[in-house]
């Protein structure tokens, strides 16, 4: 388990902190928004994954990076160049809180790459790509989703998606529960603390909801139906 001083350092290493007490729950907040990135033959090819992480969390990374010494919001080069990659050190079974789905059940994403970041209105936003194992047919209906399983990071999902290299896509965002999150995280840690033994022990819980209460994007592209 990685020391609590790690947590300024990356999501990953934030996500990795030992668990603390349930009211402290989420710890981080975050907008994210998605771009969708077809193929020459219109085939979804890769996603495109924008966080834009909350004003307290910015400032405890730029902090903790020594960039913005002079607290005025703007980075030199200098600076902007140490920013880059902040949060991209993930370990090999980080699955970056992106899930896809079709009829046919989860869409496969590899690795993530092109990392960049910028600080700008005291916050953080940081982009990263997502490429498709194999593009997704044409005329395929898909879901897309945000969000931490073990409710550490509160993700808000924005809409609509960009899409780049169609013009013919639609989608419906469903804003999700946030209510349903919380309950649900307080309902499993109940009933994961029933089986602590001591306090010691009880800070160490985690939990899984899955993705209750978690917004959605609906995508579907091509002619609409008359």
């Amino acid at each position: 388990m990685q020391p609590r001083a790690l947590i300024l350092s990356a999501l990953l290493a934030l996500l990795a902190l030992p668990p603390v007490p349930a009211a402290a729950h989420p710890h981080v907040y975050i907008d994210s928004e998605l771009e969708l990135i077809y193929d020459a033959t219109g085939r979804l090819s890769a996603v495109a994954v924008e966080w834009s992480y909350d004003e307290l969390y910015s400032l405890l990374i730029v902090t903790d990076l020594g960039l913005d010494p002079d607290g005025d919001g703007v980075l030199d080069d200098h600076e902007r160049t140490r920013l880059q990659g902040f949060d991209a050190d993930w370990e090999p079974d980080f699955d970056g809180r992106l899930y896809l789905t079709t009829d046919q059940g989860p869409v496969e994403l590899l690795g993530p790459r092109s990392f960049e970041a910028v600080y700008r209105d005291g916050r953080i936003v940081s982009r990263h790509l997502r490429p498709l194992s194999s593009p997704l047919p044409a005329d395929a209906a898909l879901q897309l989703q945000t969000y931490d399983p073990e409710f550490y990071v509160d993700f808000t999902l924005h809409g609509p998606p960009r899409f780049l290299g169609r013009d013919d896509c639609r989608a419906a965002l469903d804003q999700g529960d946030p209510d349903a999150a919380r309950a649900a995280y307080r309902a499993a840690l109940d009933t994961a603390l029933l089986g602590a033994t001591d306090d010691s022990e009880a800070e160490l819980v985690t939990v899984d909801i899955g993705g209750a209460g978690a917004g959605a994007l609906n995508v579907i592209c091509g002619a609409a139906p008359g």
